[in-house]
């Protein structure tokens, strides 16, 4: 699925202004996001990574709630005790 997002592409060296009433190099920009990744403790959490996106899509096109069933967090608990990495 495809979103529109109203975006033209602008030619080489063209800058949007936001907000004019502020000069670029004085705005007070955020600090980015830094990403935490949980840390890997076994099998249980490797396959959370490959299943949680795949049940995310599942979720938004069938209208289910497989990520809220539970069943994956017992999964994941299960195959981390069987299989750990260490």
């Amino acid at each position: 699925m495809r979103r529109n997002l109203n975006m033209k592409s602008l030619p080489l060296g063209k800058t949007i202004v936001i907000n004019p009433s502020v000069e670029p190099d004085t705005m007070d920009l955020p600090e980015p996001a830094s990403v935490v990744r949980k840390k890997i403790t076994g099998l249980g959490d490797r396959v959370e990574r490959i299943a949680q996106p795949i049940a995310r899509v599942i979720d938004r096109v069938a209208g289910t709630n497989i990520q809220g069933c539970g069943a994956c967090q017992k999964r994941k608990e299960y195959l981390n005790k069987k299989f750990p990495i260490t």
